[in-house]
């Protein structure tokens, strides 16, 4: 029986506490790897249809948590897994019903900077 008194936890509630546990805080090295390789790339090329004024598919590319937490297709990465990142999956155009940006595909370049990113745990200031 779940005690009365316990708070109650959103889907992401629960996903972010279970992430913090853990979770330790990314060295300066990878948080300036971040904010000069990946949050240009999901700046110029996805926030414009996954943000907060606007989050096709339920997904949200502003913010850790909800990158974590995903959309309609589930979460977007699995830190430390991009092989299992459906957002390597979308930027990749691995999956024809699942090509993002719909306007073109990323780089390789910026593909491999986005691996890197979550091979590195997702690192976010």
């Amino acid at each position: 029986m779940i005690s009365p008194v316990l708070p109650r936890f959103t889907t992401l509630g629960l996903l972010l506490a279970s992430t913090a546990a853990s979770w330790s805080a990314p060295s300066a090295e990878s948080i300036k790897f971040f904010e000069a390789k990946v949050r240009p790339i999901l700046v110029e090329s996805c926030q414009e249809c996954h943000s907060e004024k606007k989050h096709k598919g339920d997904l949200r590319l502003d913010n850790l948590a909800y990158i974590l937490h995903g959309g309609e297709q589930g979460p977007a990465i699995v830190p430390h897994k991009p092989d299992e990142s459906l957002l390597i999956k979308a930027v990749s155009y691995a999956d024809k019903d699942m090509e993002m940006p719909p306007d073109g595909k990323l780089s390789d370049e910026m593909i491999n900077v986005m691996k890197q990113w979550i091979a590195m745990g997702a690192p976010w200031p």
